[in-house]
């Protein structure tokens, strides 16, 4: 399934607002805000910023923003597990 370019849009939107957050409870409320953050397609689009980072020499950057996708990979299994769990 292909992501509409409005989808595409709105994830980059979100990711930005992301990217910008100093602390982990900014990050946290615009996880909530924007839940699509955690999708499939997020994560292959935050995948190919940090890719081009390092294509540009920018390692350090390339770091920070993987640290901040392993953040969201980490909410996001976070409630998958939740989700699983009877009750």
């Amino acid at each position: 399934m292909e992501t509409e370019p409005s989808d595409q849009q709105a994830i980059q939107v979100a990711l930005d607002a992301f990217i910008q957050t100093t602390t982990m409870e900014d990050a946290q409320k615009v996880i909530q805000q924007h839940p699509d953050l955690l999708s499939d397609q997020a994560d292959l689009f935050f995948s190919s910023i940090i890719q081009s980072a390092r294509k540009q020499g920018h390692e350090m950057t390339a770091q920070a923003l993987d640290e901040r996708r392993d953040f969201i990979r980490s909410v996001r299994a976070i409630r998958s597990e939740k989700e699983e769990q009877p009750g």
